[in-house]
């Protein structure tokens, strides 16, 4: 019997697909997987990445693959919202398992969303902190509430479509556990939005991507057929999208006017649209000036927020920053050398797809940080009895726009994360300490 045009268009393409999943896939993670078929149900979003990531799996036979939407957002509690994303986005999901010829179902997170992540990041952007939605999401849904779901449908692991890889290391009691790495991808890698998730979590993980790039996902996805496969990457918090983040979070927080102030002259300038919509490093309006001004410091007392011209200003750069010793989230255990008194080189990121840089990490109490003034960390009992311990992070190369709430995570050189914790404080600015900034300046910032 003669085939299609279109039949054997698919042998085609099916042919050109198979080398890159025993090339990129097979030999990774799957030693973990014994000879009966395992079940794993992969986390869908519509996109590319989540539609390569179920496509590969389901290229194993010995795999039961099913796709699965979560939803964790209500768009009807918006203003001027008339649509509903969340359905347009199950449609896409259901096209692209027809078009891999799996089977999907849809979840509603938006009650957990609300408790665990959107409701303590109001929190932070009232104090004037710069939170990670996407980081606390990971953590909390993904890999906590998506994970649960899936085994109670009979998962054995579940997977998504991050950039990130899972190798085994000998875990800090002595046992063999998969640890977090950077993904092949440099520009894609997504540890650093993984990072707050607990060692534990990743053990039933699978992430099919981890050694791919993002153009050899696109073609895996051009030559098996789907229709994601040129699909435009959302960007964005993942609540707020392309929207303007401050009259989004105006919504939820009321804005707290307050002044610009020069921080050369200490002069009031003129006044702002909210405290909590601006961060450390962002552009502030000031009109009729020849350098673009940025922010550099706020002040919670009376919402000021300081601002300096020029994008080389020493008070955007700092060459330290704190975080809590007993909040950051270790994923395979805090290494045995990094004790009171001893420190560690490693490398880090403090946002994301900033190249890793180098960094010494010691531990210090809150007496030697100099951080207790700047951002409550225990009541006054607890200070006394026992000062909170933080991690000195000091950095190799001067950072710009380091700010209180923001993700910062820690490397082995070999690429294993050990893991992140939010920016407590950052030290001391050049422009405080009086001192000039090196030249050349690193270039792994971007304004």
């Amino acid at each position: 019997m003669m085939m299609s045009v279109a039949a054997l268009n698919f042998v085609g393409r099916r042919r050109r697909v198979l080398p890159h999943v025993g090339r990129f896939f097979y030999a990774r993670h799957f030693s973990l997987i014994k000879e009966t078929k395992k079940k794993v149900i992969v986390g869908m979003s519509g996109g590319v990445d989540s539609s390569v990531a179920a496509f590969l799996l389901h290229q194993d036979k010995s795999l039961d693959v099913h796709g699965l939407y979560m939803n964790n957002w209500d768009s009807s509690d918006e203003e001027g919202q008339v649509t509903c994303p969340a359905d347009m986005e199950y449609q896409a999901v259901r096209q692209v398992c027809d078009e891999i010829g799996i089977s999907c179902s849809r979840v509603d997170f938006v009650q957990e969303y609300w408790n665990n992540v959107f409701s303590p990041c109001l929190d932070e952007y009232a104090q004037g902190f710069t939170p990670n939605p996407d980081v606390l999401c990971n953590r909390e849904i993904k890999f906590d509430a998506f994970a649960q779901h899936a085994k109670q449908l009979g998962a054995d692991f579940i997977a998504t479509g991050h950039y990130a890889q899972l190798k085994p290391v000998a875990a800090s009691d002595g046992t063999s556990m998969l640890a977090l790495h950077a993904a092949v991808d440099t520009n894609k890698d997504q540890s650093y939005f993984l990072s707050h998730v607990l060692g534990q979590a990743f053990q039933q993980v699978i992430f099919p991507l981890g050694n791919l790039t993002k153009p050899q996902v696109r073609q895996i996805a051009a030559d098996a057929g789907l229709h994601t496969a040129m699909k435009k990457e959302s960007m964005g918090i993942c609540f707020i999208g392309k929207r303007p983040f401050g009259s989004f979070l105006a919504q939820y927080v009321p804005p707290r006017r307050g002044h610009f102030v020069s921080v050369e002259s200490g002069n009031v300038l003129h006044q702002h649209d909210g405290f909590s919509a601006y961060t450390i490093g962002q552009g502030a309006k000031y009109a009729g000036q020849p350098l673009k001004w940025f922010v550099v410091g706020k002040r919670d007392a009376d919402a000021a927020i300081f601002i300096a011209p020029g994008t080389h200003h020493p008070s955007l750069f700092c060459d330290r920053a704190y975080v809590s010793a007993t909040a950051f989230n270790w994923i395979v255990g805090q290494p045995e050398t990094l004790q009171p008194g001893q420190s560690i080189r490693c490398q880090y990121r403090a946002r994301y797809r900033q190249p890793l840089a180098d960094c010494t990490v010691s531990v210090v109490d809150a007496v030697d940080a100099s951080v207790l003034q700047q951002r409550p960390t225990a009541s006054d009992d607890d200070k006394r009895a026992s000062p909170p311990l933080f991690l000195h992070v000091e950095f190799d190369t001067p950072q710009r726009g380091i700010a209180p709430g923001q993700s910062l995570v820690l490397y082995r050189d070999d690429g294993l994360c050990f893991g992140g914790g939010a920016i407590h404080c950052a030290g001391p600015s050049y422009f405080e300490q009086n001192k000039p900034l090196p030249s050349p300046l690193p270039t792994d910032w971007s304004v």
